[in-house]
């Protein structure tokens, strides 16, 4: 039967939606204050070779290779020296920078030690009794910092790992099992991920009404539209709209990232790889490069290397500094040269990632609760986002066809 659907937001998160419900057949209709759709996601077509704005990929699943198919769109799968990956510890790059006897440890911790979340500690003291502090400090706190933009003394694991057991009745690989599905590894496209937002677009041009440059002035003015109401917009943008239903003590904390994307001459290490993901306080203030041209194919022009260097806002310490300075003191750390780039793209997102916290964690028991208020009262309301327990394209996708 078809649904009358209204989404607020033109981001991914707003495209995977519509997608899903254009597949059902629902009437729908979506809108986006800005002139163009896709969010954050999107790709520049430069002189010297593709720079991403955001995401450089996806993780490739079975549901997300059907939704290509739909729209028409090929992956493009990284290349063999992807598989290498590697951490920075100890003033060098290592593919596993633990002790075998460390190894040991994190295995059988994985195996057989018992989940048990506290509210009271931050990710990086918890890990610490979790894990060890050999782990954390040299795989868990690189790892997990580049992937939700800060130190995990920002972060709290009750937050993270929202969709597991944290009473202390479940093991990590149980955990891992009940929610994991097969993935294909990261893949991206011929013209980058501005190509997934291109194709969505033009598959869902003839199935949905898209109204760009359109902006509510109020939460009541949304709350009046007749059929089922889907929140996906960004949290700096979420908040204001819902005044005086947020306190200002229950409002979440943001994050603003910073990468930068290099083309040079000369290569970053001496094997190609997927990139780096640093250790804190070993003197490099960015969290993690990507070597973009490493990775996928078709990614500089001419005889250049590619790479996205990814920075939090606390990496600079004065305004006195520039993002090009930072991220140069760094590669020399790295590469132990000083070569000069060909050009440099400086991209700044402010405010649009969520810290995945405590304040999180009570936050979305919040939504939990309005949408159940709103229910309950006839208005049909859900919120999606990366703040909604789950961070990157692949959980924005599955959280979205959950009907």
């Amino acid at each position: 039967m078809s649904e009358e659907i209204h989404i607020v937001g033109g981001g991914i998160t707003g495209l995977f939606l519509a997608y899903h419900h254009a597949k059902r057949g629902d009437s729908v209709t979506l809108y986006e204050h800005a002139e163009k759709l896709g969010g954050v996601i999107g790709t520049k077509d430069t002189n010297e070779g593709l720079v991403e704005q955001a995401a450089n990929g996806v993780l490739l699943t079975d549901e997300i290779k059907s939704m290509l198919e739909d729209i028409g769109l090929t992956p493009l799968f990284p290349n063999k020296a992807a598989k290498r990956r590697y951490f920075w510890a100890n003033g060098k790059t290592s593919l596993l920078p633990i002790s075998i006897l460390t190894g040991v440890k994190l295995l059988f911790t994985i195996l057989f030690k018992k989940i048990k979340f506290n509210e009271s500690q931050n990710l990086e003291i918890w890990a610490n009794q979790m894990f060890g502090t050999s782990v954390t400090k040299n795989i868990i706190e690189p790892a997990i910092g580049g992937v939700y933009g800060t130190r995990l003394e920002a972060l709290q694991a009750e937050s993270i790992f929202s969709k597991w057991d944290g009473s202390g009745t479940k093991t990590i690989l149980e955990e891992m099992k009940k929610s994991g599905k097969k993935s294909y590894g990261t893949v991206s496209f011929p013209g980058g991920m501005g190509d997934l937002v291109s194709h969505l677009v033009t598959y869902l041009e003839s199935k949905i009404q898209i109204k760009t440059n359109f902006r509510f002035e109020s939460l009541d003015e949304i709350l009046k539209l007749k059929g089922k109401i889907r929140f996906c917009i960004s949290l700096k943008n979420l908040i204001p709209l819902l005044g005086n239903k947020i306190q200002t003590y229950e409002v979440p904390n943001l994050l603003s990232i910073t990468t930068i994307t290099r083309f040079g001459k000369d290569h970053l290490t001496k094997k190609p790889c997927f990139g780096i993901l640093f250790t804190k306080n070993e003197g490099i203030r960015a969290l993690g490069v990507l070597l973009n041209s490493d990775i996928f194919p078709g990614r500089v022009k001419e005889d250049l290397h590619s790479e996205t260097w990814i920075y939090p806002e606390s990496a600079k310490e004065n305004n006195g500094e520039t993002w090009e300075s930072i991220l140069e003191k760094d590669r020399k750390l790295v590469s132990k040269k000083s070569d000069l780039p060909e050009t440099i793209y400086v991209t700044s997102w402010s405010g649009v990632f969520p810290a995945y916290d405590r304040k999180l964690f009570v936050f979305n028991q919040k939504l939990d609760v309005l949408e159940s208020e709103w229910i309950s009262r006839g208005i049909d309301i859900r919120f999606y986002g990366n703040y909604r327990k789950g961070i990157g394209l692949r959980s924005l996708f599955e959280s979205t066809s959950r009907k």
